[in-house]
């Protein structure tokens, strides 16, 4: 049977799996490192190369000659420039970085608003490419003069292995600098904001085969010339392979919470939904790896949680995961909630201004008791996305007319018990929680589909439900 190798990158953590939709295990396990220099956040995108090269060589190690293809995912919106030689004009800024604060408004004077996301249907976020190529132009205006290329990280890594540049859909459709019906990039805003058409590529299809390993590359690792190793350029947004791997049986209405660093809630639709109910909900449109759009919103996530541990960690109180669960469950309800969604919370935080102090902050300033251990932070963190899940998909089934019975919940916050049951219970809807490594299987699916090894999406949801474990909540 043929195997393959998902490469998934989060914003914290990196794997490069190996197998197929029914069995599969991780060859490298390692931490998608960024570095804070000169001011500003970049990611070592050389060093996550190398790990990614490291997993490559541990997967031939592990299944020889059977392994057809590789695949890479990574978070969205960021990018780097090339030269016309095809050299790094800078290493890719963190989409956390500074560099954006005030970038919205100074677009929004050039592109009104509501032109924006009638064009592109995205949602607003300081973050999106649109706003850090805005920077680019205003302060690093040389950079863009002798840029030839433009590039999103996982579009990188595909050049890097296979010599073939392009740019996927999924991850283009991130930038807010695509127009989903024309369902080309949004040539008239590139124009407006003075950027360069000639660094951006054609939009290849979710699954198409840019080639193969190169040669160079397979000497390195000690792996025979001779050995044809695919480069498919998968749902290259993680969000985008993780909702292909959602175990929704075939014509059930999917409704789906992709929850890590980030929490996806959302729809997956033929069409684009752009109107004014999505416009003032802030709702996003991004594409399916099947070439259609997933109606959804970006919520903060495990993010809050993830660097609230860090600070713990760094001073002493070594929780694990599963501690922390446990905490918080036996803490029981708190009394206090936080908008996962404000700018408080966005950046990385530090010593001199930790997650947890800026929680507490948040509910002095708005009047709520100020929480104190641990676990009834964890607690008020997991109470106040749940409550955010609830309004959201509110919000979605206003907009849709649909009213949606089951969650499904796939990610690494599939994991996280206790968040899936107060989901549950706070949405009033069933939860199916699993498959947790949906991202890597989604990306493997959309592997085998080009490969002919399955015949549909479905087919490959319908193997993940048999092969996977999946954990029911609610009703």
């Amino acid at each position: 049977m043929s195997k393959y190798i998902a490469v998934d990158l989060g914003a914290s953590n990196g794997r490069v799996i190996a197998g197929d939709l029914e069995s599969f295990q991780t060859v490298n396990r390692f931490v998608t490192r960024n570095e804070y220099v000169d001011g500003s956040y970049f990611w070592d995108i050389l060093y996550i190369f190398a790990e990614i090269k490291k997993g490559i060589k541990e997967a031939v190690k592990l299944y020889g000659d059977k392994i057809k293809s590789i695949g890479i995912d990574t978070w969205g919106v960021d990018y780097v420039l090339l030269d016309k030689s095809s050299r790094l004009l800078g290493f890719p800024f963190m989409y956390r970085d500074h560099r954006t604060d005030s970038m919205m408004e100074e677009v929004f004077r050039i592109i009104p608003k509501r032109d924006i996301y009638s064009t592109t249907g995205i949602q607003f976020a300081q973050f999106n490419t649109l706003y850090q190529l805005a920077s680019d132009k205003k302060n690093n205006p040389e950079m863009l003069d002798a840029a030839a290329h433009y590039l999103s990280i996982p579009d990188l890594l595909n050049y890097w292995l296979s010599g073939v540049m392009a740019n996927e859909y999924s991850h283009a459709t991130t930038t807010q600098l695509y127009n989903p019906n024309e369902k080309t990039w949004s040539w008239d805003m590139i124009d407006k904001l003075g950027l360069p058409r000639r660094i951006f590529h054609d939009i290849v299809p979710s699954g198409t085969v840019l080639g193969q390993i190169k040669d160079d590359i397979l000497t390195e690792l000690g792996i025979d010339p001779e050995t044809r190793i695919n480069v498919t350029a998968v749902g290259c947004h993680d969000t985008a392979s993780a909702v292909a791997a959602v175990p929704v049986a075939k014509g059930d209405r999917n409704i789906f919470l992709s929850s890590g660093t980030w929490s996806l809630l959302g729809i997956e639709s033929d069409k684009p939904i752009i109107n004014d109910d999505t416009f003032n909900a802030d709702m996003t449109n991004e594409g399916t790896v099947s070439g259609g759009i997933r109606l959804l919103k970006n919520i903060m996530g495990l993010w809050i949680l993830q660097e609230s541990k860090r600070w713990w960690d760094r001073h002493g109180k070594q929780y694990s995961w599963e501690e922390l669960s446990e905490m918080a469950d036996s803490f029981g309800p708190v009394n206090w909630r936080i908008d996962p969604d404000n700018a408080l919370f966005f950046h990385p935080s530090s010593d001199s201004d930790p997650m947890p102090e800026r929680i507490k902050s948040y509910c002095r300033d708005h009047g709520m008791p100020v929480p104190d251990s641990a676990g009834e932070i964890v607690r008020g963190i997991f109470e106040s996305l749940a409550q955010t899940y609830r309004k959201t998909i509110f919000t979605l089934e206003q907009i849709t007319g649909e009213s949606y019975k089951r969650l499904y919940i796939v990610g690494g916050g599939s994991r996280e018990r206790l968040l899936c049951r107060l989901t549950a219970e706070a949405c009033s809807i069933e939860v199916s929680a699993g498959p947790a490594e949906a991202t890597a299987l989604g990306n493997i699916l959309v592997q085998e589909l080009s490969a002919g090894a399955i015949s549909s999406i479905d087919q490959g949801r319908a193997i993940i439900r048999k092969s996977q474990d999946i954990v029911m909540y609610g009703k």
